[in-house]
């Protein structure tokens, strides 16, 4: 062969040999730098399943259910007071007496009157049998017989509302009423202010799309400044079935029982109203969770690398979400740390 063409391709071949090896060189080097490059630190937890709790999140003043101010029902003045601010009474109970000789005098006045038109109405009545008197008569004293009885009741009830009774029980909240005073019947002032604390009541207003959650019976939780750390067990009592159109809210009632009376009405109090609860879902750390543009994704570990892993979400709650697809229990899910589809991460496990 040709020297001339032997020594050229000899020498093309050496640089070939010689490229080669040095890629090899450089892409052995590179795997080597990424195996020793350390790993993103990020935190995770494995997911497993549990149970969730759905609720929303209000605040409301107490309130008695059943409240009522006390007035007089006939005119009188006020003899005696048998109870003060912070008593609890009975319904029926004796409140106040008001001067009541009037009112006794009349029934007896009446009792008179009627004792003598029923005997007279029993003579004439006799008589009628024998035709003497015309039955005119004994039809006239009938009716002044059924006034006279009339009258009676009426007179025997002023005389019973001269003495003040409790129309519901409760405790006393205000007493306006004093010794010595004149007061007048159905007057708009009242006498006494009672309060029934044996079952509460708090109202909040929900937004318009929780209206297909809520309805009777769902339970819910209240924390009051006066009692840290103790929670209170309630339950949806009424729902308006009506939405306001400036607020876009519904109005629900929640009531409270309070037999050993240890609320009042009037405190402030914190509200979870619970309207869905699932047991044994997959439920991850709320923290967890990347929402960009409608859409919910997360990172979990895979080979050492971070992989961006779409998710479907359901109820939400206490910290957790409820993850309806894309995510497995025993996963390895990473709960903070700033990582990119695909890097490297060194776990640190929580």
């Amino acid at each position: 062969m040709n020297q001339r063409i032997l020594f050229p391709a000899i020498l093309f071949s050496a640089l070939l040999l010689l490229t080669a090896c040095g890629n090899m060189e450089q892409k052995g080097t590179q795997a080597e730098s990424e195996a020793d490059e350390p790993g993103v630190p990020v935190e995770t937890v494995v997911v497993e399943l549990g149970n969730i709790r759905a609720s929303f999140n209000a605040s409301a003043i107490l309130e008695a259910e059943e409240s009522t101010d006390v007035v007089p029902r006939v005119n009188g003045i006020i003899e005696n007071i048998y109870v003060e601010e912070g008593d609890y009474v009975e319904k029926g109970q004796p409140l106040a007496q008001l001067e009541s000789s009037r009112y006794a005098l009349a029934v007896v006045q009446i009792e008179a009157e009627l004792r003598n038109v029923r005997q007279e109405l029993e003579r004439n009545q006799q008589l009628a049998e024998r035709q003497l008197v015309s039955a005119d008569s004994v039809s006239r004293l009938q009716s002044q017989q059924d006034a006279l009885v009339a009258r009676l009741d009426l007179a025997n009830i002023d005389l019973a509302e001269a003495t003040v009774r409790a129309p519901i029980s409760g405790h006393i909240s205000r007493r306006y009423a004093r010794t010595g005073r004149l007061i007048q019947a159905w007057q708009s002032e009242s006498m006494f202010h009672i309060v029934d604390s044996s079952i509460l009541r708090a109202t909040v207003h929900l937004p318009e799309h929780t209206l297909s959650h809520v309805h009777p019976g769902l339970p819910a939780d209240l924390s009051l400044q006066a009692l840290p750390g103790e929670l209170i067990t309630a339950t949806v009592a009424r729902v308006s079935p009506v939405i306001d159109s400036g607020s876009g809210t519904f109005r629900t009632v929640l009531s409270i029982i309070n037999s050993d009376f240890k609320l009042r009405a009037g405190m402030f109090s914190r509200i979870q109203l619970h309207y869905a609860e699932r047991d044994q879902v997959v439920r991850i750390p709320q923290d967890a969770l990347i929402r960009i543009d409608n859409q919910s994704h997360v990172f979990i570990v895979v080979d050492g690398k971070a992989k961006r892993t779409p998710v479907t979400t359901g109820l939400q709650g206490s910290g957790w979400i409820e993850i309806v697809e894309g995510l497995n229990a025993g996963s390895t899910l990473i709960v903070t740390g700033n990582v990119r589809d695909g890097a490297k991460v060194e776990v640190i496990e929580l």
